[in-house]
């Protein structure tokens, strides 16, 4: 008995071993990785010996003075969707009043080219408010929505007289009332709102309960708040025509009976954020799990498939615009929140390969970067295209696992991804990395990247790489300091 059980177990796992590898071989024939958008996508190109540049700035080069990993900013991309999202469609009588949700890449040098470009500021916290106000928005360009306001900031925000005070939930009614008549001022004040088949919970009231209502009717009976907005995330992502005309129909339908039993006329519609940046798709758990499996990386979502920013303005302003009409009444003021899709595709996170192994039985090998979950944690959840910034003539397709520099076993940031050919030092594009790279990195054991701008070819820092003495700026006097 125990004889048999040691030859069985090596048996079977080398059986089953043989037979993944033969299913990794069918599987990769019958499904070839499908390539994904070329450099241009992202203003990029290469010059004749292969280097990718941007605005003529070979990205190579920046390693040598900013180190590795560092996150380059595309000037000329983020102020092209600024422009995009502030535009007036086709067809409309006005545009979006924009609000850039800081808490998708809260890097001053960026909010400072948004707000040059006459976009607002939509803080999430304390935090946020403070550092709107610090970077000189007025408060006419603040909306704050943070899901639990510390009564500091509630009170920093109305003595301020900010655009807009939007309020989760209805338990921040009477205390937000009570401050405002202990300060004299009368807030603007929205009611953040969840539409049916939304996302809800910890965001909003609900439409579909009756709760929603009841917080306006109780906000309306205070007179100490002007009530003049609606707010409302879906709170998953916008990606087509029908889901966005799904979302606004739930609004329109609420604010006209808001107006009918509450005599509420919408001052402001605040539309939030969710749109879809086209280049970047969303990888669940049980996706990661086949590209292990399978040695099989899925093909992601065709970039053509997601609304374009210019395509998500014109329909949400052209279907309030004709709903107002076809009631007779003017229609609100339209505010929208953007985050990933005004700051995602501007943005790349630059690394290198610090270790490169021959390839395992499957024909995979393995490649250790000099960044991971550490400053690229959405990887985990997100596939982003990735670029070699050198590009070897006639170099062959590999087949790679990409794992990050920290010491744990949960960094893995590309579980399988075909590539050109690698050798240790050679550098990577990690596209798509302006939204939530920055502000989900971390210092688990290795310094933050730098942050630096480029724009008709020139480039600057907009925040330093770290340094091991910020890791511990916080921290008592280390042992054996002098």
């Amino acid at each position: 008995m125990i004889f048999r059980s040691l030859v069985r177990g090596p048996f079977q796992r080398a059986a089953r071993t043989t037979a993944k590898h033969a299913l990794r071989q069918v599987v990769r024939k019958l499904s070839p990785a499908q390539p994904g958008p070329p450099p241009s996508t992202w203003r990029l190109d290469r010059d004749a010996g292969g280097e990718l540049r941007l605005d003529g700035t070979k990205l190579e080069t920046l390693f040598e003075r900013y180190g590795s990993p560092v996150h380059v900013v595309d000037g000329a991309r983020l102020k092209e969707n600024a422009a995009r999202f502030i535009a007036r469609p086709p067809g409309a009588s006005k545009g979006c009043e924009v609000y850039y949700s800081y808490k998708t890449n809260p890097v001053p040098g960026v909010l400072r080219l948004l707000h040059d470009m006459g976009v607002g500021a939509e803080a999430t916290s304390p935090y946020e408010l403070w550092l709107a106000n610090r970077l000189g928005v007025r408060p006419e360009g603040m909306v704050y929505n943070c899901p639990a306001k510390p009564e500091a900031s509630v009170r920093e925000a109305i003595a301020l007289g900010i655009q807009l005070l939007n309020l989760n939930a209805r338990q921040e009614i009477a205390p937000v009332a009570a401050m405002a008549r202990t300060l004299g001022r009368r807030p603007r004040v929205g009611i953040r709102v969840a539409v049916p088949h939304g996302i809800s919970g910890q965001f909003g009231e609900r439409i579909d309960d009756g709760s929603a209502f009841n917080a306006f009717a109780e906000a309306l009976a205070c007179p100490e708040l002007n009530v003049v907005g609606l707010h409302a995330h879906l709170n998953t992502e916008i990606a087509t025509a029908g889901e966005l005309a799904a979302f606004l129909s739930a609004i329109l339908e609420f604010s006209d009976r808001l107006r009918s039993e509450l005599d509420l006329e919408l001052q402001i519609i605040d539309l939030g954020g969710n749109l879809a940046c086209p280049t970047v798709s969303h990888k669940g758990a049980l996706a990661a799990r086949l590209e292990v499996a399978l040695g099989h990386q899925a093909a992601p979502r065709a970039p053509a498939a997601v609304l374009t920013i210019d395509d998500y303005v014109k329909q949400v302003m052209i279907t309030i615009e004709k709903h107002y009409q076809a009631v007779g009444r003017p229609a609100p003021r339209v505010f929208a929140e953007p985050g990933r899709a005004m700051t995602a595709d501007s943005q790349m996170l630059l690394c290198r390969a610090g270790q490169v192994r021959d390839a395992d039985a499957s024909g995979v090998a393995s490649v250790v970067l000099d960044a991971g979950i550490n400053v690229a944690e959405s990887l985990r959840s997100e596939y982003h295209q990735l670029f070699n910034l050198a590009r070897r003539p006639d170099a062959p397709l590999r087949h790679y696992r990409l794992t990050g520099p920290t010491c744990t076993l949960g960094d893995t940031l590309y579980p399988f991804v075909e590539l050109p050919e690698l050798k240790l030092g050679d550098g990577l594009a990690i596209m798509d990395s302006g939204a939530y790279f920055v502000p989900y990195s971390t210092c688990f054991s290795f310094p933050r990247p730098a942050v630096v701008l480029v724009e008709g070819g020139r480039d600057h820092v907009l925040r330093r790489a770290e340094t091991f003495e910020d890791m511990v700026a916080l921290d008592g006097p280390l042992a054996g300091a002098g």
